[in-house]
């Protein structure tokens, strides 16, 4: 469980292939950037973050998301990609 804006979330039990092609699509984008200040800042602009979110989450994040979130916000993407380690590693397989 996790709390952003004094609202409780949690990951999605499974993720359709739609979700699967809009994270895939935002990690693509990130992975254009050299280095990890740049890929952070893609992230944040443009409301990509936001559009993770709200993809991995079981519910849209309700209003702003803000700096004092990020340590919780960071601990969310880590546990979906830590769980979701192995698919990612498949996709590159042939």
């Amino acid at each position: 469980m996790y709390q952003i804006n004094g609202k409780t979330y949690k990951l999605k039990e499974k993720y359709s292939l739609k979700d699967w092609g809009k994270i895939l699509k935002l990690i693509s984008s990130i992975n254009q950037a050299d280095d990890i200040t740049n890929q952070i800042i893609i992230l944040i602009s443009d409301d990509r973050l936001a559009d993770l979110l709200n993809t991995i989450l079981d519910n849209p994040v309700e209003g702003e998301i803000y700096e004092d979130d990020f340590e919780e916000v960071n601990k969310i993407i880590r546990d979906f990609f830590s769980r979701k380690n192995g698919l990612m590693k498949n996709i590159g397989s042939p």
